[in-house]
């Protein structure tokens, strides 16, 4: 989940054996409409599960016809982390703690305090240019083991006070209200009266046969820190889902692993190789269960092309436009979608018909 791997993407030597495919021998070009708002950059912030995750949110205001609007992902961050706190110390430590977060975590935010513009809050204090949470994250961590040592379940009002001081000194202080086209709003009524987004329209799905197909269970993952729960189906339907959501104008939220070393961000591509493609269902379940398959990243799928006939998914990362030659955005081959990603986030109304009715939502 962290920012510092991209430098590892970039040093680390080719696959041995694999077959390096490049964007331009594929002829890949970018869809001719990818529905979402400018790349961003998490920078040294273990935040891309919401700046994904705002990514999604502000294109699907774009497809309601609100616009492009710039959401907060600090605002987001920042109301996850006091809830990992709070969450840690209930279980006694007993839990992952870590920056990192899940698309659910924002939706949590959301429904119990709102969301605010970037310009409204950026996280980013003191006239800083960018996002490096590596003394806030080291502090934390520090604090909440200290706590777990003393037995501590609960925050009191002075340790809350503490946290609080912290977060504004390294993100900035909250507001309690704002302007936004000339009108006053709180983070919870510009979520419902400007945006008018209501988080219980989107649903994370996975595809593993360890679990009942069209039923829910509880991600095996130590950044589900929540222990939320799942909507599992078969990989024919991940697979359609996906594509049918980016068909109809909808986009979708990439839950998956980004150190595998078909994973080349710099070259733009992702793709399992040759000698060990196999995208099907068992060889998926193989390789979640020996962690082969790792959830270490998230993004946004934008939109698909086919070239050579092989299908490709244009994804929207957030290490900035600088990062890689396609300005941050790279191909994912079908292959490496349905082997390498752990999850996906769809508003429901983009789920065809059939298989909203087998899930029962």
């Amino acid at each position: 989940m962290r920012r510092i791997l991209f430098l590892l993407f970039i040093l680390a030597p080719a696959f041995a054996g694999a077959q390096e495919l490049s964007i331009e021998k594929l002829g890949l070009k970018p869809p001719s409409t990818s529905n979402c708002t400018p790349v961003k950059d998490q920078y040294r912030s273990s935040t891309c599960w919401s700046f994904s995750s705002t990514s999604l949110l502000e294109s699907e205001l774009l497809k309601k016809g609100k616009g492009k609007v710039d959401l907060s992902e600090m605002f987001i961050a920042r109301f996850s982390m006091l809830r990992k706190i709070e969450r840690h110390l209930q279980l006694k430590g007993g839990n992952f703690f870590t920056p990192g977060g899940q698309f659910h975590d924002v939706i949590w935010v959301m429904k119990n305090y709102g969301i605010v513009p970037e310009d409204v809050y950026t996280g980013k204090p003191y006239g800083e240019n960018n996002h490096d949470h590596a003394e806030l994250d080291t502090l934390l961590s520090h604090f909440v083991k200290e706590q777990v040592s003393r037995g501590v379940k609960i925050l009191g009002k002075q340790q809350r006070s503490f946290i609080d001081s912290v977060l504004d000194y390294y993100m900035g202080e909250l507001p309690e209200t704002f302007i936004y086209k000339s009108k006053s709003y709180t983070a919870k009524s510009f979520l419902q009266q400007a945006l008018q987004l209501n988080p219980d329209d989107y649903v994370e799905i996975t595809s593993y046969t360890h679990h009942p197909f069209y039923s829910k269970f509880i991600l095996e993952d130590k950044y589900n820190w929540t222990g939320d729960e799942y909507w599992n189906v078969p990989l024919a339907d991940f697979s359609r889902i996906t594509n049918l959501a980016l068909d109809n104008g909808y986009t979708v939220g990439w839950d998956g692993d980004a150190t595998d070393a078909g994973f080349k961000f710099y070259d733009g591509l992702a793709y399992i190789p040759t000698e060990i493609k196999n995208s099907s269902s068992t060889q998926r379940q193989v390789d979640f269960e020996n962690q082969t398959t790792l959830l270490d990243h998230m993004m946004h799928i934008v939109g698909r092309t086919k070239e050579l006939g092989d299908k490709w998914y244009y994804v929207k990362n957030s290490w900035g436009d600088y990062s890689n030659s396609l300005g941050g955005f790279l191909y994912m081959r079908e292959d490496y979608f349905k082997l390498r990603t752990v999850a996906i986030i769809v508003n429901k109304a983009a789920i065809p018909l059939d298989i909203r009715k087998k899930l029962g939502i």
